[in-house]
């Protein structure tokens, strides 16, 4: 086997470890369906040395490669299910991570930008944006509302929320006590 590295999404290299593969996949295993749906140890074990035996060719490879030849791999061997759920667990990592890069972005916008120049250090009047106290205060808002849509708020009044087809109000200091 050639493969040494992966390419993580940040860029870094770090070395191949077989056991994240079968952990993905045991992950997606125990969000199956129904019992049937689920893989056996030996099933684990096939759909993760044909993951490998894919990607054994590069020297290094990205994440997001390795993970598109697991979905491959689990529909080949006919576990839809399995490569549903795979899938699902994908996506709402991708939602998490651009969720965390917003924030981030929100946060250089807190340090950096005149409150002159953006609505978001302006939202609240009784606050001055532009002095250290009122930059702690609306970063700790702005996680506050982050934990809140991430973790507090069931799925769908957090993208109801999102959508604007509801306003909750205050959501960072009231919605984390009364959700």
């Amino acid at each position: 086997m050639k493969l040494i590295k992966v390419r993580k999404r940040s860029g870094q290299r770090v070395n191949y470890d077989r056991e994240k593969i079968f952990n993905a996949i045991a992950g997606a295993n125990r969000d199956a369906s129904t019992p049937a749906d689920k893989l056996s140890d030996d099933d684990l074990e096939l759909v993760t040395d044909s993951v490998e035996r894919a990607i054994a060719d590069n020297e290094v490879i990205g994440v997001e490669a390795i993970q598109d030849q697991v979905e491959k791999s689990l529909m080949a061997h006919g576990f839809f299910d399995v490569a549903k759920q795979f899938i699902i667990y994908r996506q709402k990592h991708s939602q998490r991570r651009d969720a965390q890069k917003k924030l981030m972005d929100t946060y250089r916008d807190i340090f950096f930008a005149d409150s002159v120049d953006i609505d978001l250090k302006r939202d609240n009047a009784n606050i001055n944006t532009d002095a250290s106290m009122g930059i702690m205060l609306k970063l700790g808002a702005e996680s506050a509302k982050y934990f809140v849509d991430n973790y507090v708020l069931p799925e769908e009044f957090a993208q109801a929320d999102k959508e604007n087809w509801i306003h909750i109000h205050e959501k960072s200091w009231r919605s984390a006590v009364t959700c």
